[in-house]
């Protein structure tokens, strides 16, 4: 199959096209008033759809493009040597926050809770973010700034969901530092290991662990 030419524009429009849909979903099909596992089956269905829908799309359509292919980021093994420090890294991390400023752990966790939030979110944002947008990005910039670019994107997503949710100017601050230092991190993994299953691990074992405590 013939790879189709990439430039900037067609990068910046499938931005803006995922940001515009996300935010709709956010703010107008959110399913608050029904029934709370048909909300929820909807809300899986967004993430195990459409998210993998949209990178799929893409990632097959310039592959011959991108900084990273397609067959090679599916097909490398994760990178034990670079993973197992960083899921110690999470680990210390979050159980620090848990010990000085935490009042015990979630155990409040439902089905819907793990299946969405922590199995299937960290695999498909890093399909959309690192193994479509960072990884065709680079292709202009390199990796290192497509790195920052995408980081900075993947922040800006989280921002429906923040307004929605009534975030305070200085929380919004603090999480987009966050997010955008982790966003790195996830970058930078996925660069180095040239496998989305690696970023995926730690992205999936990093949002359990956060979302415990």
């Amino acid at each position: 199959m013939e790879t189709k030419y990439l430039n900037i524009k067609t990068i910046a429009a499938s931005y803006i096209i995922f940001l515009l849909g996300w935010t709709m979903w956010n703010f107008c099909f959110n399913p608050k008033d029904l029934n709370e596992y048909i909300s929820w089956g909807i809300g899986l269905a967004v993430h195990i759809v459409w998210w993998p829908l949209f990178a799929l799309t893409l990632i097959t359509k310039y592959d011959g493009k991108l900084m990273i292919s397609s067959r090679e980021m599916v097909s490398t093994k994760p990178k034990l040597k670079i993973l197992i420090p960083l899921l110690a890294l999470a680990g210390a991390y979050n159980l620090g926050v848990y010990f000085f400023d935490s009042t015990g752990f979630g155990t409040e966790m439902k089905m819907y809770d793990l299946i969405v939030t922590v199995l299937t979110v960290g695999i498909f944002e890093e399909s959309v973010f690192r193994g479509w947008f960072l990884n065709s990005i680079a292709h202009f910039t390199g990796g290192l700034k497509a790195n920052f670019i995408s980081s900075a994107l993947f922040v800006f997503i989280h921002y429906p969901s923040w307004i929605l949710h009534e975030y305070g100017a200085m929380l919004m601050i603090s999480r987009s530092v966050m997010i955008f230092l982790l966003s790195l991190i996830f970058g930078w993994v996925f660069i180095k290991s040239r496998s989305i299953w690696t970023g995926a691990i730690f992205h999936s074992f990093w949002d359990f662990i956060s979302f415990m405590i």
